[in-house]
Parts: C-alpha cells; structure tokens; sequence
C-alpha cells in the first residue's frame, strides 16, 4: 500500500478505513450510514463527564472525535465501525459497532482489525447483543461485567 499519511483513506474491497480530516461527500456517506442502522441495544455511544451521549443523536462527536485523531470503518451496506480513545489520548480504545446484521459486523471487523492489528481494543455491548458471538470468533475475550453490559478486549498481536 506504500506509506501512510494521516487522514489519507484506504479502501479494501468496498470498506474504507479513515481517520483524520474528511470531505463533504464522505461526511454524508457516513451520516446515511448512521442513520440508515438501527441501534435496538443502545450500545452506540461514547462516555464523556460519565454521561453517555448516543452517537446516532450527536453525530457531531464522531465527525469531531475522527477530527482529532479515531478512527473509522464504514461501508454504505454494512454499517460502520467508530474507534474512539485516540483523540482523547486514553490508555483503552474502545470500538463502537452500528452494522445492518451480525455478518456485515463480522466483515467490517476484519477490515478494522487489519488496521489496527497493534492496538488492544476494547468494546462494551449488553449481555444479549448478538454481536458477542461475532466478536468472539474474532479473537475477543471477556474483560469484565457489569449489570446488563459486558467488557470484551482483543490484545493486539
């Protein structure tokens, strides 16, 4: 592929992974893709000043945290894939899934970890998301729990 430069996208198959700066025709390809999914188990959020501001309904904090520095993975009939923690400099980065189906989950999860196969990843989903199983067999691992909710990683390699 050559050599990187930050905020370039690169595209493996029809998926693209970008970080940094990106244009008007991608910033609405990725709102379509984010309105376009449904979030039934709420697990599409970040945590700022512990309050848990849902990415669908703040769109503006996935533009300006991919601004800053985290990283995505969409595709227009997939879903998209956001990886927050590298704007705010934080030990854990933590991977936030809105895809149309557990098999376009697994799909994008490749992608992403191909580009970030030196990072260890974390994500927080309900106990009954249907995701997990995709999750697990793609190397993630339980972490912990809480309540209704359920910490996996997936150490880098």
């Amino acid at each position: 592929m050559g050599k990187r430069k930050f905020g370039e996208t690169y595209k493996m198959g029809l998926i693209t992974y970008k970080s940094g700066q990106i244009g008007q025709k991608e910033r609405l390809i990725i709102k379509c893709v984010v309105d376009e999914n449904i979030d039934p188990y709420n697990d599409f959020y970040i945590t700022k000043d512990r309050m848990r501001l849902y990415l669908k309904d703040n769109q503006d904090l996935l533009f300006g945290g991919l601004k800053k520095g985290d990283k995505i993975v969409y595709q227009e009939e997939l879903g998209i894939i956001f990886v927050t923690g590298f704007s705010d400099g934080f030990d854990r980065k933590y991977i936030k899934i809105l895809a149309k189906d557990a098999h376009s989950v697994g799909k994008l999860l490749k992608r992403m970890l191909w580009e970030l196969k030196n990072t260890d990843l974390y994500i927080k989903i309900k106990l009954n998301n249907p995701i997990k199983e995709v999750l697990e067999k793609n190397g993630w691992k339980y972490f912990g729990a809480r309540g209704k909710e359920i910490l996996l990683i997936r150490k880098a390699n």
